[in-house]
């Protein structure tokens, strides 16, 4: 997924974490992770 893809989801933050993209939806007090992310930590 490119950064382009993820704007077709509307309101959400993308963070570049250096281990993959981590997607975070601003109506979600702590985020959590998006399709196809790798470096959410788990």
């Amino acid at each position: 997924m490119s950064k382009e893809d993820y704007t077709n989801y509307g309101d959400i933050v993308i963070e570049d974490t250096g281990y993959g993209f981590r997607v975070a939806p601003e109506n979600q007090a702590d985020g959590g992770c998006g399709g196809g992310c790798s470096g959410c930590g788990h």
